[in-house]
């Protein structure tokens, strides 16, 4: 599978809350980075800390998360996915809306490195 299908894959996936098909997607030993400051988000190591951290942490501060994509930009094994975050934080009903860049890397048709840059202000602002 071409790695832009593997990304486009993954995020559907991850909207259906899809572990089985998340585990195809994603090598066991995966390198999972997440920006400073963004809610819940650290660097996590292997397949079990990214499904437990991304399907539960996200889900429960945020009501209706969302994570849409606008623009996917393949370049051999590494595609960004250009997009934004969206939902309503459970605590304060406050909603936001943050934009965000991820870039992934693909090797045998898995995931094996996921870097994220994202506008954290909106999620922090909506956590007050």
């Amino acid at each position: 599978m071409q790695p832009e299908q593997v990304i486009r894959d993954l995020y559907t996936a991850f909207k259906a809350k899809d572990e089985p098909r998340l585990r195809e997607l994603i090598a066991a030993d995966v390198e999972w980075n997440q920006c400073e400051g963004f809610p819940g988000g650290k660097n996590r190591r292997g397949i079990d800390d990214v499904l437990a951290g991304i399907l539960g942490s996200n889900h429960s501060l945020w009501e209706g998360f969302r994570a849409e994509t606008t623009e996917f930009l393949p370049s051999g094994d590494t595609v960004v996915v250009l997009g934004a975050y969206s939902g309503t934080h459970t605590g304060t009903g406050k909603s936001m809306r943050a934009v965000f860049t991820h870039v992934y890397r693909v090797a045998d048709s898995r995931v094996v490195r996921f870097d994220q840059v994202t506008d954290t202000a909106p999620m922090v602002a909506a956590m007050e």
